[in-house]
């Protein structure tokens, strides 16, 4: 056994014989959990769901006002890159800020934030000045505030999970649910709307979405109001520069082979993803079926099979390996792309969202817990935010994808997009690294 350093086995006893004479100091308990504690993980669900519900309605409302007043798949393409652009950006150096701030301000001050954004679009085009510039600028300035509180609030999630004993793979499962689920509310709601108030109108729905999402966040859940450290001599200097916090995030995922694994298939999905639901739905849709609805039952088919997949996930996955879950996952993706392009129906493309839906439950908390595992706590923020650097793919992936369809067709670009997807699936299952994702054993667990 190991003894402190100037110990003899004499002055061992000795030493152990003065502190039996000592009055004993209790040791320290865990604080009780309340009631408070037990509703945190509901209440980031709540604020979830509301904010991603707004979120879907903006997806349908501004690529379907953009196409039916242009025209131009090529310019809804530009306003889905300017509102792609800054995710990257924002989750990048936002991460860095959020560690500092803490994530729950970071979180209400993003979603005041981008409301007050979001709401100024239907505002100019009541007043009959909005142009199309105004469109690419709002779109850019409301996705860049919203990144760092989505970012905060995942970022919440190990610590308010552990406080409740809850696994981290059942926290994350609820809190994906929250956002498959509005995928599919969202995209329903914004169809129906989009006939009864119009697309512009829509958005002020968005708006109040995110108020109500910074009022859940800021009375119903208690969280530190920065980052703490156990040791104070390893805090990170206050006054460093926003750069250097974002470039230590970079860094930790550099040493990590397995989540520079899941970044290269990350920013090669968004590549390929991304356009899907910003330009190459709202075309599809436009021209084979012509109906606001119809685009809406398309995306809500994705949203209740990302709803299955999450659920069946949060039930079974922390009895279940994580590898064949993840590999297959890619493989129903990959049959629901190749669907699409050929389907001779509305209700066969609506089959092929579900299928192709399944695998993004999954997909998704795997890597929340993953990161969560292996990223220590006073990082999450600038690892998390660093992985923005996936979301750079997609504004040149949906402005490509806009240039293509007028260039060439849209059948052609959905092939190349299932190949893509295709080769993907196959990286997954060749490449080592990605047979990392399986739990981290702890020392004693057998």
């Amino acid at each position: 056994m190991l003894r402190p350093a100037g110990l003899t086995e004499g002055t061992g006893d000795m030493a152990a014989n003065a502190i039996e004479n000592k009055p004993r100091i209790p040791a320290a308990t865990p604080d009780p959990i309340t009631s408070r504690d037990r509703l945190a993980i509901p209440a980031l669900i709540g604020a979830n769901a509301i904010s991603a519900t707004g979120n879907n309605l903006t997806s349908i409302a501004i690529p379907w006002f953009v196409y039916i007043t242009t025209g131009s798949a090529t310019q809804t393409g530009l306003v889905a890159f300017a509102g792609l652009l800054p995710i990257a950006i924002g989750g990048i150096f936002g991460g860095a800020i959020i560690d500092r701030i803490g994530f729950k301000s970071a979180s209400i001050i993003s979603d005041i934030a981008s409301g007050v954004t979001v709401a100024m679009i239907p505002t100019l085009y009541l007043l009959d000045v909005l142009a199309f510039w105004h469109l690419l600028v709002l779109a850019f300035v409301g996705a860049l505030l919203d990144v760092p509180g989505s970012t905060a609030r995942s970022a919440m999630v190990p610590k308010l999970a552990r406080r409740v004993a809850m696994p981290l793979e059942r926290a994350n499962s609820a809190v994906q649910l929250s956002f498959f689920g509005a995928q599919v509310v969202g995209p329903a709601i914004a169809g129906a709307l989009i006939g009864i108030v119009g697309a512009a109108s829509v958005l002020f729905f968005d708006a109040a979405t995110f108020a109500m999402s910074a009022i859940i966040i800021a009375v119903l859940i208690s969280y530190p109001a920065r980052m703490t450290h156990a040791d104070e001599s390893a805090r990170a200097d206050q006054r460093a520069s926003i750069l250097r916090d974002a470039m230590d995030g970079l860094r930790f995922i550099y040493r990590e082979s397995f989540i520079r694994a899941m970044l290269s298939v990350a920013i090669f999905a968004n590549f390929l993803f991304s356009p899907l639901f910003a330009v190459v739905f709202p075309v599809y849709v436009k021209d084979r079926f012509d109906s606001a609805t119809a685009l809406g039952l398309l995306a809500t088919s994705f949203g209740v099979g990302s709803v299955a997949g999450t659920i069946l996930y949060g039930t079974l996955g922390t009895r279940l390996p994580r590898y064949p879950i993840f590999a297959g996952g890619a493989v129903l993706l990959t049959i629901g792309l190749w669907m699409l392009p050929w389907s001779p129906s509305l209700l066969f493309s609506i089959a092929a969202g579900f299928i192709a839906g399944l695998s993004l439950g999954p997909f998704n908390i795997l890597a929340s817990v993953v990161l969560q595992e292996r990223v220590p706590e006073e990082m999450l923020g600038r690892v998390f935010g660093a992985l923005g650097l996936t979301q750079l793919a997609s504004p040149l992936g949906v402005l490509l994808a806009g240039i293509s369809i007028d260039a060439f067709g849209l059948e052609a670009l959905m092939a190349i997009i299932a190949s893509g997807i295709t080769l993907m699936t196959l990286a997954i299952f060749i490449h080592p690294d990605f047979r990392a994702v399986e739990r981290i054993t702890e020392p004693g667990e057998s």
